[in-house]
């Protein structure tokens, strides 16, 4: 079973339109809802906004469902400077930026490091580019708090290969990396701190970005079920 985890709820509602037999569970007060997408069982769910709720939600659907594999989509804020509203992001790499254990551990306490499964972040390419959305690979920095300008400059200089932050991803990283199951994380970028005038409306923003979850999680399950197909 794939677990599709989104961050808005007009995300959740277009992949949801996707789905075929759908059915909703409830545990700890926390909506699942089964599905076929592309011939595989898919459990669609929202996260919640921030690390804690993302790793309480993720932890549920793991200790309820038979999960194999995780496809996180999302929002981000650009922080490399090769990026534009819009583009989307292949997360390789999550750190979690306000993990800050130095004082006793000196600079390796320094942010918490999850790697996606490298297979899936090359199916991810595949479908991204066939879509024709422009891509960027690499490192996304999540932690618990909105990044502003201000924010946005210490990121890159901590973090300097950085592309975009966001909220909930280190969290969901995380759990899948304890329970070993393979996952990418994708985010799309609402705005880029160095640029001007750059945002979306947001309203403009949530109907483009909530179109593209669904299209691109219908072709990652597709592609994955391909492979699944031929094995």
């Amino acid at each position: 079973m794939i677990l599709i985890v989104a961050a808005m709820e007009e995300e959740v509602a277009a992949i949801r339109a996707c789905l075929s037999d759908t059915k909703e569970e409830r545990y700890a007060g926390i909506p699942f809802v089964h599905g076929q997408l592309k011939g595989r069982e898919v459990l669609l769910m929202k996260s919640g906004v921030g690390k804690v709720a993302a790793a309480l939600t993720t932890t549920v659907a793991m200790e309820h469902y038979p999960i194999e594999a995780l496809l996180n989509v999302g929002t981000a804020g650009g922080l490399a400077r090769s990026v534009d509203v819009g583009d989307l992001i292949i997360g390789s790499a999550i750190v979690q930026y306000d993990y800050d254990t130095s004082a006793l551990d000196g600079p390796s306490g320094k942010g918490l490091w999850f790697s996606a499964d490298e297979a899936f972040v090359a199916r991810a390419q595949q479908v991204s580019e066939s879509l024709g959305v422009p891509t960027h690979q690499g490192l996304i920095a999540s932690g618990d708090r909105f990044v502003d300008h201000s924010m946005a400059t210490k990121l890159i200089e901590e973090y300097p290969q950085a592309v975009c932050a966001e909220m909930e991803a280190g969290a969901i990283a995380q759990i899948c990396t304890h329970y070993q199951i393979p996952f990418v994380i994708l985010r799309s970028l609402s705005d880029v701190a160095w640029k001007q005038e750059n945002a979306l409306d947001f309203e403009t923003y949530k109907e483009l970005a909530s179109r593209r979850s669904a299209q691109l999680c219908e072709r990652f399950v597709e592609a994955l079920a391909e492979v699944h197909t031929s094995e």
